[in-house]
């Protein structure tokens, strides 16, 4: 099971870093589903909500049914916004 977990994690990143390439970060974890971060100047200006949908709209394009049930929370935050949410998180 861990390997399916691993490789879904493999999988979810890869499909992000294409949405949100670099210098955007992603930062996954797997602790009995999957949670994140993803840090992009993409999301100044937007409204929590329309992050949440520009998430889930990629996650649906890209995983299927039982993948996209892994999957917790993935929060989508500005640079400047990630700085306090990672160091709050650590």
């Amino acid at each position: 099971m861990a390997t399916v977990n691993n490789s879904l994690v493999r999988k979810l990143k890869r499909v992000l870093i294409e949405r949100f390439p670099s210098p955007d970060t992603i930062k996954l974890e797997d602790h009995d589903g999957i949670i994140g971060v993803i840090t992009s100047n993409r999301f100044s200006g937007m409204e929590t909500i329309d992050r949440q949908d520009l998430i889930g709209e990629i996650i649906s394009l890209h995983l299927t049914r039982e993948e996209r049930q892994r999957v917790q929370v993935i929060v989508g935050v500005t640079p400047e916004e990630g700085v306090g949410y990672l160091a709050a998180a650590e």
